[in-house]
């Protein structure tokens, strides 16, 4: 089982979902909340993603064939130096990127793709919450009318 790059608080929920850590390749940033913290706690940034795997198989309407489908609740404690630009109504990242520092902090990037990206750090990252996610569906087009 392929574990995360670096240590996680709560990791688990993610790995029993997929049997290893995922890429976030292509996943899409629901939710993200920026919380300046109060007395005693330090900022912390809260993104809900819809992170998903497939078999790499096509259906006949030309989608992938989804294996694993979910909305992960990943928190971001004592965030710093972020940086994050382009939020829009979707927010595909190519990776979530994820380095630890040599002052123990963890270097955090949302790779770009669409939408969303940046960079921050933070001091830990927790897995707060992995959900079942029912994509919609979109219906077919019309078919053509006969001349």
């Amino acid at each position: 089982m392929e574990q995360p790059p670096v240590p996680l608080l709560r990791a688990e929920r993610l790995l029993a979902a997929f049997g290893y850590w995922p890429s976030f390749h292509d996943a899409e940033v629901h939710r993200a909340l920026l919380d300046r913290g109060s007395a005693g706690e330090r900022p912390s940034i809260t993104l809900v993603v819809n992170v998903f795997d497939s078999t790499g198989a096509v259906d006949e309407r030309g989608y992938y064939d989804i294996r694993v489908d979910v909305l992960a609740t990943l928190r971001f404690a004592d965030v710093a130096d972020v940086e994050l630009r382009d939020h829009g109504v979707q927010n595909v990242l190519s990776e979530l990127g994820l380095e630890r520092q040599a002052a123990g902090r963890i270097a955090v990037e949302l790779g770009p793709c669409y939408g969303l990206h940046g960079v921050f750090t933070c001091a830990s990252v927790e897995v707060q919450d992995v959900a079942s996610y029912a994509r919609p569906r979109v219906a077919p087009p019309p078919a053509a009318a006969d001349p």
